[in-house]
C-alpha cells in the first residue's frame, strides 16, 4: 500500500514562535506537524478563492 503523503522542505523559525506554535498545538490536542498543515491548507484554500475572484473580473 503506497502513500500520498510526502515530506515538506524544513522552515526555520524563531523560538518564541516555536514555542508559541507547540502551546497552541497542545491547546488543542494536535501534533505541531497536523497544525501546520491545517494552517497551510486553510491559507491556500483562501487564496485560491482571491484568485478565483480576481480572474472573474478580468
Amino acid at each position: 500500500m503506497s502513500s500520498d503523503r510526502t515530506t515538506l522542505p524544513a522552515v526555520r523559525v524563531g523560538t518564541a514562535f516555536k514555542a508559541r506554535l507547540a502551546r497552541y498545538a497542545a491547546s488543542q490536542e494536535r501534533d505541531v506537524s497536523w497544525v501546520i498543515r491545517k494552517a497551510i491548507e486553510e491559507y491556500l484554500t483562501r487564496h485560491k478563492e482571491v484568485a478565483d475572484v480576481q480572474d472573474h473580473d478580468r
